[in-house]
């Protein structure tokens, strides 16, 4: 059963694109589960200043992953030691990868949070009577939902990579030799013209 989470786990890391469709999955389950029973709509169903102060927060939440990320960078960079050494060889360009994605995502989702901001605005307009609402409200919230969804998975893949991070951190140089250096041995040569000098 380890075997198999190890092989599903490092499956999804190696495949970025994967982060995508599980957030467009999840949100599409939602969307239909709305469309059922829309009490299953938090967001929807909130008031719109209880939204905005989602959006709010959201923006500035997600900017954590940047930092979580440079948090998981320095440690690799400073980490020492050959597993650290064939870590940064072997998997670097597949770290940065990841890392980059990590960063990226977290702009998308605070440019996204802050667009919300603006077009779901604090006081609906006045519509006439039978009037449609606007859309564009809902579709921003719900492309908020997908940033959102997206920006967790992305947090769970970040902390992920932070572990075998951390990992091979403290593990240091485990691979170095153990045994202790031979102890010095006396010079007699060295002792004669040290007793040398000081006679004369």
């Amino acid at each position: 059963m380890r075997r198999l989470k190890a092989s599903v786990r490092d499956f999804w890391i190696d495949r970025i694109w994967l982060d995508y469709g599980i957030a467009v999955a999840i949100v599409g389950v939602h969307f239909v589960a709305a469309q059922a029973w829309p009490w299953v709509d938090i967001v929807g169903g909130a008031s719109t200043p209880d939204r905005r102060a989602v959006y709010s927060a959201t923006a500035i939440v997600v900017s954590l992953l940047g930092s979580f990320s440079a948090v998981a960078i320095g440690q690799l960079s400073s980490a020492r030691g050959a597993r650290a050494d064939a870590l940064r060889e072997a998997g670097g360009t597949d770290l940065a990868k990841n890392w980059r994605s990590i960063f990226r995502t977290a702009l998308l989702c605070a440019l996204i949070a802050l667009t919300a901001l603006l077009i779901d605005p604090s006081i609906p307009p006045a519509l006439p009577a039978n009037a449609e609402p606007p859309f564009a409200p809902i579709i921003i919230r719900w492309l908020f939902e997908v940033a959102l969804v997206l920006a967790i998975v992305r947090f769970i893949r970040l902390s992920a990579l932070f572990v075998e991070v951390m990992e091979v951190a403290s593990m240091g140089d485990a691979g170095g030799s153990s045994e202790l250096a031979d102890p010095p041995t006396p010079n007699p040569d060295w002792t004669r013209h040290r007793k040398a000098s000081n006679g004369s």
